[in-house]
């Protein structure tokens, strides 16, 4: 018997899915605990609608990070940070100080889990990591200045 699952079940399948189950499990355990419905022509077109939805919405969704993503890839964003003699830096620049300079750039919130990278410790222009939700990630370029004081 074809059931569409409520919920998702072990060994079975995700929320969502229309599988086959034997006869007894759907009528005795499924349907009961309310974890499945039987799958009939018009549950099985609504779902196939549903997922079309879905779908469309993940496309225009990879649309927009791509572009976003094109949009940072244009740009060399600058993070200024104390520096010593010559160019190593007194700390680090971190995926958390990258995120923050992507936030202020794009003017909404961006994670730091989404920044790949080693903490950078000297002056320079250095390729990051990125990563923007649905599958896309992309290298940008952060360049590493030094943070000007009123002793220079």
């Amino acid at each position: 018997m074809k059931v569409l699952l409520l919920q998702d079940v072990k060994g079975l399948g995700k929320s969502g899915e229309i599988v086959k189950a034997s006869d007894g499990y759907a009528r005795n355990y499924l349907i009961p605990k309310k974890l499945a419905v039987i799958a009939t022509p018009n549950v099985v077109k609504k779902v196939e609608m549903e997922n079309k939805i879905k779908e469309k919405k993940r496309q225009e969704e990879i649309k927009k990070a791509n572009e976003k993503l094109n949009e940072l890839m244009k740009n060399i964003l600058v993070i200024h940070a104390k520096a010593g003699k010559g160019e190593k830096l007194y700390g680090a620049v971190t995926s958390s100080d990258v995120a923050k300079k992507i936030s202020e750039y794009l003017g909404e919130p961006f994670d730091k889990r989404d920044v790949e990278m080693e903490p950078i410790k000297s002056l320079g222009v250095h390729d990051v990591k990125i990563k923007l939700g649905n599958g896309v990630t992309g290298k940008i370029k952060v360049r590493v200045e030094r943070e000007e004081t009123e002793e220079n």
